[in-house]
């Protein structure tokens, strides 16, 4: 003689499938995030109304700060620590000029800017990786900015937060945000790598110590103030969109104030006199990772110009684009007047370009 199912049997049975579902959905939405995030179907356009030329060939091109109308460039490749790395200066006639001044192990990534309260002083913050891996924010002052001139240390801050710092960006005389990397465990480095889990924070220095600024971020890169000096933005490379943060003046802490998605992930940022953020961006990761690892395998280059409404990210178009020939995986961009400068960090290359 058969017997049913008890009514315990069948809830047992109905829970198994619910959680086989839910585990099967969880899967299905976190293959398709990193498809999205690393842009695995992702195509770079190309075209650029104007011209370009090599400006200079170098070790690759960390970041491009323009100060007074002078154009500092942050030298130094993402691959390997070289004996060229230093923060050089791009005259007008094209020649790149290291400035003296620099410790001796000093290997630049992100650069940011002040200037005195009279604007003619000049003050320039690096994140500098030693050779041994340690991490540093070096400050100067650029002294005879038009006629000599030369990088005099001011300070050099370190801190056990300084995990993996990428681009720093200048709040004050002795204050700064920096982006950093916080995964230490492999598996939460891996899995932050591919967008899914936050894997970076914002720190801000007040002059004395390091604190978090903001938290529980995905791949923050470049970031810089924007000009109403009220707003954070911030390169997020695992969620492609570039992002703004509204700051306490007081305690420098960072709340989200708008987002914009980009149809690549974006590396650093800069802005300029009008208040426009360029965003150099790389359309597939995968791709980027790969040239990372083979220089022979080039990848496309994006140039992006965001407009900003009150510090808050608003309309994007790209502006430059190729298929990696005239220079690869393009990391930051500079604009003033009609000129663009592209460098990449891991090309020996520094572009400079005249728009049309």
């Amino acid at each position: 003689m058969s017997q049913s199912a008890s009514p315990y049997s069948s809830r047992r049975l109905r829970s198994r499938r619910g959680l086989v579902i839910l585990a099967v959905m969880a899967v299905v939405f976190l293959i398709g995030r990193i498809i999205w995030v690393n842009g695995v179907f992702s195509s770079a356009p190309t075209g650029f109304l104007g011209t370009c030329g090599p400006a200079a060939a170098v070790p690759g091109v960390e970041d491009i700060e323009i100060v007074n109308g002078l154009t500092f460039v942050s030298v130094g490749s993402a691959r390997a620590p070289d004996a060229r790395d230093g923060i050089y200066l791009l005259a007008k006639d094209g020649k790149l000029t290291r400035l003296a001044g620099a410790p001796k192990d000093f290997h630049p990534r992100g650069i940011g800017s002040f200037r005195s309260p009279d604007g003619t002083g000049i003050f320039l913050m690096a994140v500098n990786r030693r050779s041994s891996g340690r991490f540093s924010v070096n400050s100067f002052e650029v002294t005879n900015p038009n006629e000599n001139p030369a990088l005099v240390a001011q300070g050099t801050i370190e801190g056990g937060l300084l995990s993996d710092p990428q681009d720093v960006a200048a709040a004050g005389p002795g204050a700064f945000y920096v982006s950093n990397n916080t995964a230490k465990q492999s598996l939460v480095k891996w899995l932050g790598s591919w967008g899914v889990l936050p894997d970076s924070n914002i720190l801000y220095f007040n002059g004395m110590v390091f604190r978090p600024a903001g938290e529980d971020l995905y791949g923050a890169r470049g970031i810089a103030l924007a000009p109403d000096g009220n707003h954070l933005l911030v390169a997020s490379l695992t969620t492609r969109s570039l992002k703004s943060f509204s700051r306490d003046p007081f305690n420098g802490t960072l709340t989200e104030a708008g987002s914009l998605t980009l149809s690549a992930a974006p590396d650093r940022i800069n802005l300029d006199s009008q208040g426009e953020v360029w965003v150099a961006g790389h359309a597939n990761l995968f791709s980027w990772r790969s040239f990372a690892a083979d220089p022979a395998r080039r990848i496309a280059s994006q140039i992006f110009r965001v407009t900003l409404l009150s510090g808050v990210p608003q309309e994007v178009a790209q502006v430059y684009g190729n298929d990696g020939q005239e220079i690869a995986a393009a990391s930051v961009a500079a604009s003033t007047g009609k000129q663009l400068l592209i460098g990449s960090s891991l090309d020996n290359k520094l572009l400079d370009c005249t728009g049309s």
